[in-house]
Formats: C-alpha cells, structure tokens, sequence
C-alpha cells in the first residue's frame, strides 16, 4: 500500500454535522477499500487566493491515509460529485508504508491531534499574563 495525502476545501458556510458527515463519508471510502486513514483535521476557515465558484474563503481538512490505488479513485469519485467540496489535491507521500509503524509514529509525534490556531494560544498566554499581573498587585 502507499501513503497518500489529501486536502480538499470545503463550502465556508456548511454546518458543523455537514462538515462531520463530508469527513465521516471520505473516511468510510477509505476504509471500505481496506485501506487505513492514520489522521483527518480540520486547519480551519480560510481565505482563499482566487474566488472558486463565487466563494472568497473556505474550510481546509488534510487527510493522511494508506490505501490502494482504487480507493483512492473512489475517494476522488466522491470528491468531484459532492458540491460541497470546492476543491482537492491528492499527494502520494510514500510508496510504500508498514501501516502500523504509520499508525504508531503518527501517535507519538501528536499529528492525529487539532490544529491549535496562533490567535487561541497568544489569547492563552495573555489571559495568564494578566491573572498573574493581578495576583502580584
């Protein structure tokens, strides 16, 4: 099996549960092909550098798995018939992958995990700047 990676951009303004059933669809096409999704996240809403059918932003998902190679045209199949998805690009990462020294480099280097944004961990530091700047007066 190889590695691959795909981002794909999702509507701005879709729901959290259209948003959580678009990534749980993409994720069951991988899996019903016998291939294994390691980590899918969310990077967040962002601007986009050109307008793609008329929308200025979207929502950026990165998806690593290791799958066969008809999984991932079925994966692709899916992408370009849900009008949800403004755009995708497929990446093959490693030709081949031992999935479960994969699935084990990627739990101890935390990438299954969110991406924390720059903005929420300033805003934590600041907060703590001013608890303490309170506790010394």
């Amino acid at each position: 099996m190889r590695e691959y990676e795909t981002v794909y951009i999702t509507h701005p303004n879709l729901s959290d549960t259209q948003q959580s059933q678009i990534d749980e669809r993409l994720r069951s096409v991988i899996e019903r092909r016998k291939g294994r999704v390691f980590f899918q996240r969310s990077m967040g809403k962002r601007a986009l550098s050109y307008p793609i059918k008329k929308q200025t932003s979207g929502v950026y998902v990165l998806m690593d798995y290791a799958a066969g190679g008809g999984a991932v045209d079925e994966l692709e199949r899916y992408i370009r018939l849900d009008e949800n998805i403004l755009r995708f690009l497929t990446v093959v990462k490693k030709e081949k992958v031992d999935i479960e020294a994969r699935a084990a480099e990627v739990i101890a280097k935390g990438e299954d995990q969110p991406i924390k944004e720059a903005g929420e961990e300033q805003e934590r530091e600041g907060s703590k700047t001013s608890t303490e700047a309170k506790k010394e007066e």
